[in-house]
C-alpha cells in the first residue's frame, strides 16, 4: 500500500514536470530570441523532413481538388475557343469568295465598258457530269430575256452560245465542245477561220482556215469575225499555241489556247444582242 501510494505521487510529480516543462518551453519559444538551444535545433533538424514531407502532401492534395474544380470551366472554355474557331474560318473563306468574285466583277465591268451590248450577268450553276468542256447551266432563263443561241462570254474572252433555256436557267454549250463552231478571224491580217471545239475535250479549240490563202502563226491572236448573228465582230477568243499542217500540205489545223479557263467558270455574262 505504501508502495503504491508512493509511486502514484512519482507520477502526480513527474506530469507535473512535464507540463511545466512544457508551458516553459511555450513561454520561452513564443518570443522571438537571436538563438535558440542545442535540444530545439536537434528537435527541429528531426521534424523538418516530416515538415517538408506533410507540407508537399498537402499542396498536391489542393492542386488536384483546384484542377478537379477547374476542368468544367476548361471545357467551357476549349468548347467556346473551338467556336471562335470555326467562326474564323468561316469568315476567311467568306472573304476570299468576295475577293475572287470582286475580282471577276471587275473584270467584267472592264468589258463591258468596252462593249456596246446589254449584257445579263449569270452564275454558273452546274456543270456537265461526264467532261468539264462540254456544257455548263447558269441561273438566268427565258424569265431573264435568254433565248437559245445568244453569245456567252466572260471578262477574258468567249466562253459559247446559250442551248437550251428554262424559265429560270439555261445551258451553255462551250466553246471547247466538239459541237460548237464559231466563225473567226486573224486580228492582224482579218483571215477568216472557223473555230472549233478539239473532239479529244483537251480544253482546247481548233482554228481551220476558210480559204487557201490563210496564213497562220504562233502568237496570232483570234477574235470573233461578226459574220455570225450571235457574236458581234472582235471578241477575243483565243492565241495560236502550234499549226499542224495536213497530210498533202494544203492546209492545217491550228490548236488554239483559250483566254478563258474554263475549268474554272462561275460567272459569265450573255450578249442580249441589241446594242445600247
Amino acid at each position: 500500500m505504501v508502495l503504491s501510494r508512493k509511486i502514484r505521487r512519482v507520477r502526480v510529480i513527474v506530469i507535473l514536470i512535464m507540463i511545466v516543462a512544457i508551458a516553459g518551453s511555450i513561454h520561452f519559444t513564443s518570443r522571438s530570441r537571436p538563438q535558440v538551444t542545442v535540444g530545439e535545433q536537434a528537435v527541429r533538424d528531426l521534424l523538418a523532413p516530416i515538415q517538408t514531407l506533410f507540407m508537399r502532401i498537402s499542396q498536391t492534395v489542393h492542386s488536384f481538388f483546384a484542377s478537379v474544380g477547374q476542368i468544367g470551366s476548361l471545357k467551357q472554355e476549349n468548347a467556346r475557343l473551338k467556336a471562335e474557331l470555326l467562326e474564323l474560318e468561316r469568315q476567311l473563306y467568306q472573304m476570299a469568295e468576295y475577293k475572287r468574285e470582286n475580282e471577276w466583277l471587275r473584270e467584267a465591268l472592264e468589258f463591258k465598258k468596252q462593249e456596246s451590248y446589254q449584257m445579263l450577268v449569270c452564275e454558273v450553276v452546274g456543270r456537265s457530269p461526264t467532261n468539264l468542256f462540254n456544257t455548263v447551266t447558269i441561273n438566268r432563263g427565258s424569265n431573264n430575256g435568254v433565248t437559245q443561241g445568244m453569245a456567252v462570254m466572260s471578262g477574258n474572252g468567249v466562253v459559247g452560245t446559250v442551248q437550251s433555256v428554262t424559265a429560270t436557267t439555261a445551258t451553255v454549250i462551250l466553246a471547247t465542245d466538239a459541237r460548237s463552231a464559231i466563225g473567226g478571224m486573224v486580228q492582224h491580217s482579218g483571215d477568216l477561220v472557223l473555230i472549233e471545239g478539239d473532239p479529244d475535250y483537251s480544253g482546247m479549240l481548233l482554228a481551220k482556215p476558210l480559204s487557201k490563202d490563210v496564213q497562220l502563226q504562233v502568237g496570232d491572236v483570234l477574235v470573233t469575225s461578226g459574220l455570225s448573228q450571235y457574236f458581234p465582230k472582235g471578241l477575243p477568243i483565243g492565241k495560236v499555241v502550234e499549226i499542224v499542217p495536213s497530210r498533202y500540205q494544203l492546209s492545217f489545223t491550228a490548236y488554239i489556247q483559250p483566254f478563258v479557263d474554263f475549268s474554272r467558270l462561275e460567272y459569265v455574262l450573255i450578249l442580249l444582242g441589241d446594242p445600247k
